[in-house]
């Protein structure tokens, strides 16, 4: 599903923020990806989402070369990769209906079929009887859920969080990486990037871990009791 062969990406005058880069992820894995701030686990998330092109390397996801589609056909590429944030990146301005269906309006799709995804989306995430409320009048943990229901609306295969529980407390933590799970148990292959030790020791998913911008798999061991 998601392959990195020898992927580095540097950025001008900060040197590599990845180098070397090998990664090989299965269709429906759930992994995490960790590591101090500033490792590399955005602009990594970035590259499978082409948000970012490496300087070096492939990158293929299903089997589609990254590298070789054009500018042109990005937008229909994301339409299969989901993407959940640390900081919701909701529009105030609009009802938590209108921020989940964004995509599907952006994609063109009909106002019957926007109405339905979306409030299952709504409905899979708890927010169901909350769709006309402004994201201002949400808490954090369901602001967070309205990025998430966002995020899958279109039924994305590939569902990427760079540090979706970095403002939430540690039962909301749970909670949404409980949601992640979900979400991976019907087929959804998921990436979730944080630098929450404790919370990726808590999940016993397998582990990436991003050091001085090179890959490796992890290991945890228990906390000392």
């Amino acid at each position: 599903m998601i392959r990195f062969n020898d992927v580095s990406k540097r950025y001008p005058g900060t040197g590599d923020a990845l180098r070397n880069v090998y990664i090989d992820i299965s269709t429906g894995e759930f992994v995490f990806l960790t590591g101090h701030s500033g490792a590399g686990k955005s602009t990594l998330l970035r590259l499978i989402a082409l948000l970012e092109r490496p300087t070096r390397g492939q990158i293929v996801i299903g089997g589609y070369n990254l590298n070789q589609i054009p500018r042109s056909k990005v937008p229909y590429f994301r339409r299969n990769v989901g993407m959940v944030f640390q900081n919701h990146r909701l529009l105030m301005d609009r009802t938590v209906f209108d921020n989940v269906a964004l995509p599907m309006v952006i994609a063109g799709n009909r106002h019957q079929e926007i109405a339905r995804r979306v409030r299952a989306a709504l409905d899979k995430v708890g927010l169901l009887k909350k769709e006309r409320v402004l994201p201002p009048h949400l808490s954090e943990g369901e602001q967070q859920r309205v990025g998430i229901a966002r995020a899958v609306v279109a039924r994305p295969s590939i569902l990427l969080a760079d540090e979706p529980t970095g403002n939430l407390d540690p039962l909301l933590s749970t909670e949404i990486v409980s949601l992640f799970g979900e979400f991976n148990q019907v087929g959804v292959t998921v990436l979730m990037a944080s630098h929450d030790v404790a919370l990726v020791r808590r999940s016993k998913r397998r582990t990436l871990v991003i050091q001085e911008g090179r890959v490796s798999e992890g290991y945890f061991p228990p906390p000392n009791v």
